[in-house]
C-alpha cells in the first residue's frame, strides 16, 4: 500500500534564535517584518548568529523603530514563515480517501531506537527518525510506527526497541544501572535518580533533542542547548539517546514500565 501525498504552502511559527538563517527570513509572511530584520542583518554583515543572538535580539528590538524608517513596532522574538506542507489520505477505502492529515514540512513524530550486534559481536544500538507519513503506512498495516527488524550493511540484525514521541520520558541510567538493572526502583526514585529523567522534544536526522524533565521553561534563549534542547545530558558529554531507558506510565501518571 502507498500513500499520495499532496505537497502545498502552510505557514509555520519560528522563535528568533542564533540558529535562524536567510532562507528563513526570506520565507516571513510578514514583509514588514522581513524588512526590519534585513535591516538588523545588515548591521552584522549577513552573520546570522550573531545578530540573531541573544544580544543581538535585544539590539534589535533596542532599535525597532529605527529599523523601521522611524515606525514605532512591537518587538519582534518570533515569527512566521512559509512551509511546504506534507498532507496525505488517511486511509484508501470509503470516505477515509476523501480524508487527509497534513504536517509541517520535516514533521517528524516518532524515534526507533534499534539493538543488536555488530560485525565483531558487540552489543549496540541504532537510531532512524521515522516521518509521520512513514509511521502512519506502517501502523495501517498493523505494526508499528518502525520496522521490528532491520539489517545494516554489514547484513547484522537489528530488534527494534522501543521509539520515543514528543513529551515521552527517558531515564538515562548509571554505568552501575545498566549492569544492574534493578538498582533502578522506579516506585522509589532519589534525588540523583530524578534528574536523570529526560522528555523528548523532537528528532531529525537520527538526533534525539531533549531537555531535563525537572525544567518548568528554560530562563533564556539557548540555555540547554541551540533552541533550548540537547542531544546530552547536562554534563555535556553523555548522549542520551545512546543509554537512554524508556517510561511508560498508567493513567495516574505513575511509572508502570520500563523498557530498556
Amino acid at each position: 500500500m502507498s500513500l499520495s501525498a499532496i505537497w502545498e504552502a502552510t505557514a509555520g511559527r519560528i522563535t528568533l534564535s542564533d540558529s535562524f538563517t536567510r532562507k528563513q527570513l526570506d520565507k516571513i509572511t510578514d514583509t514588514g517584518i522581513q524588512k526590519i530584520l534585513n535591516n538588523h542583518v545588515k548591521k552584522y554583515d549577513e552573520n546570522f548568529a550573531e545578530a540573531f543572538s541573544p544580544e543581538g535580539i535585544e539590539v534589535l528590538n533596542a532599535n525597532i523603530q529605527a529599523l523601521n524608517d522611524g515606525k514605532p513596532h512591537q518587538p519582534i522574538y518570533a515569527v512566521r514563515v512559509y512551509e511546504v506542507g506534507n498532507k496525505f489520505p488517511v486511509g484508501t477505502r470509503g470516505s477515509k480517501s476523501s480524508k487527509f492529515v497534513e504536517a509541517d514540512k520535516g514533521t517528524n513524530l516518532f524515534f526507533a531506537i534499534y539493538k543488536g550486534k555488530n560485525n565483531k559481536g558487540e552489543e549496540v544500538r541504532s537510531f532512524e527518525t521515522i516521518p509521520l507519513n512513514v509511521a502512519i503506512e506502517e501502523m495501517k498495516q498493523g505494526g508499528e510506527p518502525a520496522k521490528p527488524v532491520y539489517f545494516d550493511k554489514n547484513k547484522c540484525e537489528f530488534k527494534l526497541l522501543f521509539t520515543l514521541s514528543p513529551n515521552d520520558l527517558v531515564y538515562v541510567p548509571s554505568k552501575d544501572e545498566i549492569e544492574n538493572p534493578s538498582l533502578f526502583d522506579f516506585k522509589n526514585l532519589s534525588k540523583s535518580q530524578i534528574e536523570r529523567v529526560y522528555k523528548m522534544v523532537s528528532t531529525t536526522q537520527g538526533k534525539l533533542d531533549c531537555v531535563p524533565n525537572y525544567y518548568s521553561s528554560p530562563i533564556k534563549p539557548n540555555e540547554i542547548g541551540s533552541n533550548n534542547k540537547n542531544q546530552n545530558m547536562i554534563d555535556g558529554v553523555t548522549q542520551i539517546k545512546d543509554k537512554c531507558w524508556k517510561l511508560k506510565f498508567n493513567r495516574l501518571g505513575q511509572i508502570e514500565q520500563v523498557i530498556y
